[in-house]
């Protein structure tokens, strides 16, 4: 059976023992553009279930109709990110996505809850169970209508880990996902990630993929950041904030013991982790310094993708690239953020071209895809 073990270190070696990457795209539908990427591991699906209850609410976070039709999101400040004004949202559309998959060279997706909506911390329970399984539900749907492009990972609340383990059970089971997503500050503490245990036990039997997104968890979850409010320079504290938790929850996953139970569990943090590939020169002979003997190859449990940074900060990638290792990263471009027709894959393949080495090209668009999903024993 193959292990996130053997992945950490051979996933160059299994990558190369496997097909060309290129003879493994198959045609993208009417496309003749030239294969670009294999799977696109970072983008949200917006579902028709959570615009009908979020219409249904008289506060926020809740859906609010224009007498156009149009409808916008009013959400709450939570400690990941201010409410703002209210935002436009819509379900996603499936087939302009298709398009522009084809349009670029992209085999597959992995569709994905929008975490960073904040739900799971600012929705009750109660009500989060059957939203979550009706989400769940519905996107097996899309998946099940296009096996050969998309992938897919099932909502799940962090305030009932026992149901969520049940729920990720059935998302493999039944509707053939590859895992589920979790928000990541449920992960700044060792203390609150042991509390998602039951989840993770359930991810080993299952050899799951989760997609670790910012965003706060629930209240239940210890550990976590307070909430503090910017009260000046909002547009750059809320940026350091947002690294900052993605990078607490990244030294939370990898540098101590929670991961070691699930060796066949893999983990992908967006956003590359944060400040994570600016603090390893830092990071690692402060661990060997406490007895940690090799830190760098722990923190190489993990996958990060660039999500939004893939355009707008492009050399974080190529410094991941260099300082985690290019077979750790897997390319994502946080497609449809906010739901609707919004996305285009194609500005990420075209900043991440000028960046990256064609070593690093080959890694992070096919061969890093082909080695995560035989380890799944998907195609």
């Amino acid at each position: 059976m193959t292990t996130r073990r053997h992945l950490i270190g051979g996933a160059f070696a299994t990558a190369m023992l496997l097909p060309g990457a290129l003879r493994s795209i198959v045609a993208l539908g009417d496309s003749s553009a030239t294969p670009r990427a294999l799977v696109d591991w970072h983008s949200h699906y917006v579902s028709r279930a959570e615009l009908r209850y979020l219409a249904s609410r008289k506060i926020a976070p809740r859906v609010l109709t224009a007498a156009d039709g149009s409808t916008r999101l009013e959400n709450v400040t939570t400690v990941s990110a201010a409410a703002g004004d209210p935002s436009d949202i819509a379900q996603s559309d499936i087939t302009a996505r298709l398009a522009n998959l084809d349009a670029h060279g992209v085999q597959r997706q992995l569709l994905t809850h929008t975490v960073a909506f904040g739900f799971d911390a600012s929705l009750p329970i109660e009500d989060l169970r059957p939203l979550y399984r009706a989400f769940n539900d519905e996107l097996a749907g899309v998946v099940a209508k296009h096996k050969d492009r998309f992938l897919a990972v099932a909502a799940l609340p962090t305030a009932d880990p026992k149901w969520a383990a049940e729920e990720l059970a059935r998302a493999h089971r039944e509707l053939g996902f590859i895992g589920g997503s979790l928000p990541l500050n449920a992960f700044a503490t060792l203390e609150g990630a042991r509390t998602l245990a039951p989840i993770f036990a359930a991810a080993q039997k299952h050899r799951s993929h989760f997609f670790i997104h910012r965003g706060p968890a629930n209240a239940a979850v210890p550990g976590q950041p307070p909430l503090v409010v910017p009260t000046d320079t909002n547009y750059a504290r809320w940026s350091l904030i947002s690294n900052s938790h993605l990078a607490a929850g990244a030294i939370t996953l990898g540098l101590t013991d929670f991961l070691d139970p699930y060796p066949d569990v893999s983990v992908e943090i967006i956003m590359l982790g944060g400040f994570l590939p600016h603090l390893i020169e830092s990071i690692v002979p402060a661990a060997r310094n406490n007895g940690i003997a090799d830190p760098l190859a722990k923190l190489r449990r993990l996958y990060l993708d660039p999500g939004p940074y893939s355009v707008r900060n492009a050399e974080w990638v190529a410094l991941a690239a260099n300082k985690l290792g290019a077979d750790r990263i897997l390319f994502g471009t946080d497609y449809g953020v906010g739901g609707g027709k919004r996305g285009d894959v194609g500005p990420a393949l075209d900043t991440l071209d000028q960046v990256l080495t064609a070593e690093q090209r080959q890694l992070i668009y096919f061969d890093n895809s082909r080695a995560l999903l035989a380890a799944k024993d998907l195609t």
